[in-house]
């Protein structure tokens, strides 16, 4: 009888390690594996956030953007751009790239403004042109850093970097004003 119980004890024993053996291969989750899994939740919930963050600034993109206004001077400004950027924390403001603008005078006379980068604001139509900035006027070329429109005061300040030239003339200057009423 002592060996049918010691056969007996040996076989819960087996079952019993094998059970441990089992539950541990098939149930137990690793701490490492469930360090990763968390990892990786946490990577994806970035990457999600990153892709949401991401859309909701490329949901303000416009392209091919063309502002058309008119003062009762009768002057007309077309500032049209091959994409924008609505600035949500400033909603009158917009970021524009690749920029071309004109001012059509009532006598006919055109300004034209090409730069990089602008900063239009809706409300009185100021324009900031930045980068790469040429203005066109007459027989007259000026090339700068920095074109600022103020319809409000009915001028036009060309900064930083100024190069002027015409017919009869080249000049740097650190800044050069236009007198939209005056056309001087």
């Amino acid at each position: 009888m002592n060996k049918k119980k010691i056969v007996q004890f040996m076989l819960i024993v087996f079952l019993l390690l094998l059970t441990i053996i089992f539950y541990k291969k098939y149930f137990q989750v690793d701490n490492k594996t469930l360090k990763n899994k968390k990892e990786n939740k946490i990577n994806n919930e970035k990457i999600n956030v990153t892709e949401i963050d991401k859309e909701k600034k490329d949901s303000n993109i416009i392209q091919n953007l063309k502002y058309v206004s008119e003062d009762l001077l009768g002057n007309t400004y077309i500032l049209s751009a091959t994409s924008a950027e609505i600035i949500m924390e400033e909603k009158d403001n917009v970021n524009l790239f690749d920029v071309e603008g004109e001012i059509i005078q009532d006598n006919d006379e055109k300004i034209k403004i090409t730069s990089d980068t602008a900063k239009y604001n809706r409300q009185n139509n100021n324009t900031l042109f930045k980068e790469n900035v040429l203005v066109l006027y007459g027989n007259q070329t000026i090339r700068a850093n920095i074109v600022k429109i103020d319809f409000t005061k009915n001028s036009i300040e060309i900064l930083e970097n100024v190069h002027y030239t015409n017919e009869n003339l080249k000049m740097f200057a650190d800044i050069v004003e236009i007198d939209l009423l005056k056309n001087k």
